[in-house]
């Protein structure tokens, strides 16, 4: 499951289910979790960080592939006209975690209007239901 920035974040508010982080940090212990760049490269001003260090975490890296896997799914929204707001990191997490077989797991509506209208073989997972986390 690759963990994209968006969950990342949310991992430690106050808001998510305790149910749901225990399952997380569980998934997280278990080495089932995995970061990429894309995390890495996303900040949060004036956040604390998780309890999750993406260093520890196991790491799928950007292949060639998912590069050229990015750009299809960029036009794959361009074409549904989906692609406005959507940041290229997305794209790169959703091309990664198609290319290692992984699912995403996201606090982002982003991520399911590329499930919902490109050919997406990553499965997308919501952290928590869209609109509950600060």
């Amino acid at each position: 499951m690759l963990l994209d920035a968006s969950a990342f974040w949310r991992l430690s508010s106050p808001q998510l289910d305790p149910n749901r982080r225990r399952e997380v940090a569980e998934w997280i212990a278990r080495g089932i979790v995995a970061a990429s760049t894309p995390l890495l490269l996303e900040t949060r001003a004036g956040r604390d960080l998780p309890p999750a260090d993406p260093g520890e975490l196991p790491w799928l890296w950007i292949t060639e592939r998912a590069e050229r896997r990015a750009t299809d799914l960029q036009h794959q929204l361009r074409a549904a006209h989906q692609h406005l707001g959507v940041p290229p990191l997305d794209y790169f997490v959703a091309a990664v975690a198609e290319d290692h077989g992984a699912s995403i797991l996201h606090y982002d509506a982003d991520f399911e209007r590329l499930a919902a209208n490109t050919d997406l073989a990553a499965t997308v997972e919501a952290l928590a239901p869209l609109g509950s986390l600060p």
